[in-house]
């Protein structure tokens, strides 16, 4: 058989050598033999199976590992009927491998010796070498003794000077110190840590993670430069790399999150996920899950309940399994989401506000004590719900194209005007039921805004059929806009003869909520745009929750999607949208340390030095992907990290390299320079995909006509990244992330002066939280200023630290500090911020996790207005953050305001619409469908067509109390004192 595509194979020490099917007769005659076989033709025959089968298996440009061809060996001789031979060749491989395995101990063990370790690992690293474990059991075992022999060679480079170590080498911080010992540092079965510095963590990472490289050449290169880069804070990979990798005592994930589908809209699919959630977590892998594809509230189940409980309701059951499995270890992330579409959006929106059954009865247990007033009972209330209700989830609304568009129209041309559009399309769709090939997870459908276009809109419906009759000789009647008669999209569609475009006519705002399946039937609910938006601008502004996830601008984006694999749901943290199964590997670039001459005149950025950060990080999370391929939890996240290589690249100090070259944060020049280091880490990203796609080979479902349809590849990578593409291929089908950092960004190497270090630096793209926090000293009874770690460098290169310990505002503090340095979350405007996300996304593949900080004052419509100019700017998506409105993972000073005095008393709000009796902070809906609060109202001036009073302190007492005994208590004012009269 002469063999034209399979020309090279892999042998184990990584080198090639010619294929041989003549070796592979040979092997299967021998195996053969063994057991009393003697026909060489058999043998030949089958060696052509065995080859066929490969060529069928591998792309032309991977070349086959040898254990990749015994495998196929084996496969062929067991499904065509040669079992003993099979066996033979398994135990003949397997005693191989142990003999090997031997060889490679002897070796390891031999060089060892021979170098003479002066500093050695420690006991308790050395036995976690021998341990039999899980993992051992699952990876190769010449893999484990590389990693050992690396180990060992870089710890031994350590003690002899040749790699740079460290006396402190966190500089004495104490968060860093915190981090490493709670999270990162080995530990024992006892909990005790056998790690005691980062150098060892370094030593660790670098040598597992180039273990997986294919020859002792690249094994050893990589191990070194890997180790390097990490110590000198060029970058640090997520922490579950961190805290997994290389540890031989624990079956672990290395990656941070995954998604999960429900398969279907059926019991046995939802607990599926709800299992495949729990053994994520087991792992140490946070899950993303979508349940748009469940079916709404009260609509039809086959089965004794008769109507359905609705999707919402089983966001308990995925939250309860985190929480669960959490209680004896690091407890999972979840990131539950829904379409916007959802007929039970609006249940989905409050599900964290609404008391359930649960909140109720323990409401209703308390009253029955008769302990409690009403007031405590609300409070009560309050923290059972908040601790409760869906306690162990983010989520957040996958929005679409269609409903922004939507609810802009409606701000634009208020909720009754008559829109008429010309829709470019001529299919019209009245009807899609989710099925086998429509998932409502990757999105109920909805319309593309690009296939439309607005005509005109009219104030009456006369208005609008003046113009359609002169235009169009047509006329339209009310019951024409009956939402029976409205498509999915929500529009009444005229078909024009003449035309090559429909009319798509609605009333401004019109949205259209959807579901349909063989089992339930169509359900369909006519809104208004904005009465979804406002309830969940009020929710967003009460708890910072839902998030919002621009769902549509994600899918255009995709680059797996270009390929058939349609993108699910996001990661916990929202920067990373992935398939089912799919998971999110990240590592961040650290800018603060590519700045040449820091805090001086001559300050200037080390672009080579990123373009080589990018391009080893880019090989090292590439690898942690070989290790997913058989650490992953479930066998269909193994399968996702195989064939799409999927990687997360990031940033993480950019304010720090800001501040060092003396730019603002959010200046015009800071802008400009944080384009050019997007555009240049994301084209060094991809270039070195590409050059590892030359040497590996490109992820299985490589496909360069469909993915050069992709947007991002198109309008976002220079034409010499797209030509290397072309020519080498692709490695990850996706690279790029911008993850928040929290953890990470505290542990890394931020500035170095002389011999001390400074750890830490700001999150992700975002600014630095805050310039310092103050700390009381207990051995001097003091309170002191604890500043941003790089801020203390500058601090400390100017020998300023007693004038700045001395100063008593922020305003002495800004005589001393550049002015630079000030700008901050909370004093760079909403609208930079989102022109900074927009400029940085166009450079990202995936998605950012970012915040905009805000006041606890900020007027809920202000919020709209972010959320609308972010979508406009094609952002994937943006947090939000009101000071206030949760409790905070980081927090600053705050004095007593103008809004803190009037937030806890109550008024009486009266419009047509009727009587509420609301808090000074809650979010009201004006009659012109704006958002405000009685604050606002108050502090602006309220419109003449509402009536806004406070109730009084003595008023608010007036109400009734707990019942006692069967009486009713009151509680008021008389004279001047607290009265209770309970009748008697």
């Amino acid at each position: 058989m002469d063999n034209k595509t399979l020309q090279y194979v892999r042998k184990r020490d990584g080198s090639k050598a010619e294929f041989s099917r003549d070796k592979i007769t040979e092997a299967i005659f021998k195996a053969a033999g063994s057991v009393g076989g003697s026909n060489r033709r058999e043998a030949a025959k089958l060696a052509d199976l065995v080859v066929a089968l490969m060529e069928e298996a591998f792309p032309s440009s991977h070349i086959p590992h040898v254990e990749e061809v015994q495998d196929i060996v084996e496969k062929v001789l067991i499904e065509n009927g040669h079992a003993k031979t099979a066996k033979s060749y398994i135990l003949y491989r397997a005693r191989r491998a142990k003999e090997r395995e031997e060889e490679v101990t002897q070796k390891v063990e031999s060089e060892h010796a021979e170098q003479g370790s002066a500093e050695s690992p420690g006991q308790a690293v050395a036995e976690m070498f021998t341990y039999t474990s899980k993992l051992s059991r699952l990876v190769p075992k010449e893999r484990i003794e590389t990693y050992r022999r690396l180990y060992y060679l870089l710890k031994d480079m350590i003690a002899a000077g040749e790699l740079p170590s460290h006396p402190n080498y966190l500089g004495d911080n104490e968060l860093a110190e915190n981090i490493y010992r709670n999270k990162y540092y080995l530990k024992d079965f006892k909990g005790e840590c056998i790690e005691g510095c980062p150098e060892d963590v370094f030593a660790r990472l670098a040598s597992y993670i180039a273990a997986v490289e294919p020859t002792e050449d690249t094994q050893k290169k990589f191990a070194i430069a890997f180790y390097k880069d990490l110590y000198h804070g060029s970058y640090l990979p997520g922490g579950r790399v961190m805290a997994g990798a290389g540890d031989l005592y624990r079956l672990k994930t290395l990656a941070n999150c995954f998604v999960s589908l429900i398969q279907g809209d059926d019991i046995e699919s939802i607990f599926g996920t709800a299992y495949e959630c729990a053994r994520t977590y087991s792992y140490g892998g946070g899950i993303g899950v979508d349940i748009s594809n469940l079916r709404p509230t009260d609509s039809i189940v086959h089965n004794a309940a008769d109507r359905s409980t609705g999707a919402v309701s089983f966001m308990e059951l995925y939250s309860l399994t985190t929480g669960l499995i959490g209680q004896s270890g690091r407890r999972g992330a979840l990131m539950l989401t829904m379409d916007v579409k959802h007929p039970d959006i609006l249940r989905f929106i409050d599900v964290k506000k609404i008391p359930n059954w649960v909140t109720k009865q323990v409401i209703k247990q308390c009253e029955w004590t008769g302990k409690f007033s009403q007031a405590q009972l609300g409070e009560i209330e309050t923290q059972v719900r908040d601790n409760t209700q869906v306690r162990f989830a983010n989520i957040s609304i996958k929005v679409s194209d269609e409903f922004m568009g939507a609810v802009d129209e409606q701000i634009t041309y208020g909720e009754n005007a008559i829109m008429v559009y010309k829709k470019y399309t001529q299919h019209i769709v009245n009807d899609a039921p989710q099925n086998k090939t429509l998932h409502y997870s990757y999105g109920i459908p909805s319309k593309n805004l690009e296939d439309y276009s607005l005509e005109a809109g009219f104030n009456t419906l006369q208005d609008a059929n003046t113009y359609l009759k002169e235009k169009y000789h047509i006329a339209l009647k009310e019951a024409d806009l009956a939402f029976e008669r409205r498509d999915v999209f929500g529009d009444f569609v005229v078909p024009l003869e003449h035309e090559s475009y429909h009319l798509a006519i609605h009333r401004s705002g019109d949205f259209m909520l959807y579901f349909s399946s063989s089992h339930t039937g169509e359900i369909k609910r006519l809104v208004k745009a904005r009465d979804v938006w406002n309830r969940f601008i009020a929710s967003n502004y009460k708890t910072a929750e839902p998030g919002l996830i621009f769902w549509s601008t994600m899918v255009k984006y995709s680059p797996s999607n270009c390929l058939g694999v349609p993108i699910a749901s996001t990661n916990p943290c929202g920067e990373v949208p992935l398939e089912d199964g799919g998971a999110c590997n990240l590592g961040s670039i650290n800018l603060s340390r590519f700045v040449k001459g820091g805090y001086t005149e001559e300050a200037s950025i080390d672009w080579k030095g990123i373009q080589d950060a990018t391009s080893n990080l880019v090989r090292f999370l590439d690898n942690v992907i070989s290790w997913n391929s058989v650490l992953n939890p479930l066998e269909k996240q193994r399968a996702a990290a195989s064939s799409m290589r999927r990687i997360g690249l990031g940033i993480m100090g950019i304010a720090d390299m800001l501040n060092q070259l003396g730019i603002g944060y959010d200046s015009e020049e800071g802008i400009k320079l944080m384009e050019k280091v997007s555009s240049v880490i994301a084209n060094s990203a991809y270039g070195a995909s590409a050059m590892i796609a030359a040497e590996k080979g490109s992820f299985p479902l490589f496909n360069l006509e469909q993915y050069a349809k992709n947007r991002f590849f198109i309008e976002s990578l220079a034409a010499e990244t797209r030509e290397a593409v072309v020519k080498h291929g692709l490695r990850n089908v996706a690279i790029l992330s911008i993850a928040p950092t929290g953890t990470i960004s505290n542990a890394i190497l931020g500035f170095t002066n002389k011999a001390r270090n400074y750890v830490g630096v700001s999150g992700g793209i975002e600014p630095i939280f805050s310039l310092y926090y103050t700390r009381r000293s207990e051995s001097f009874n003091k309170f002191f200023k604890v500043f941003h770690p790089t801020v203390q460098a500058y601090i400390d290169l100017k020998e300023m630290n007693t004038k700045v310990q001395d100063t008593k505002d922020i305003d002495d503090l800004q005589k001393l500090l550049p002015s630079h340095f000030f700008r901050t979350a909370h004093f760079i405007a909403a609208e930079k911020r989102v022109v900074i996300q927009a400029i940085c996304q166009k450079y990202i593949d995936h998605s950012i996790s970012s915040t905009v900080n805000l006041p606890e004052s900020v007027d809920p419509e202000t919020i709209t207005n972010i959320y609308l100019n972010a979508w406009k700017q094609k952002l994937k998506g943006i947090t939000i953050y009101r000071d206030g409105s949760r409790y905070p993972i980081l927090s600053i000073e705050a004095e007593q305001t103008e809004f803190k005095d009037i937030k806890e008393k109550q008024f009486r709000y009266l419009t047509e619409e009727g009587e509420q009796i609301v808090k000074g902070d809650e979010v009201v809906v004006l009659p012109n469908a704006e958002l405000s609060t009685p604050f606002h109202l108050m502090k602006n001036g309220k419109p003449n067509d509402i009536i806004l009073e406070e109730i009084s302190a003595e008023e608010q007492l007036v109400q009734p109390e707990v019942p006692v005994s069967g009486k009713v208590c009151k509680v008021k004012f008389e004279n001047g004192k607290l009265v209770k009269d309970c009748g008697d």
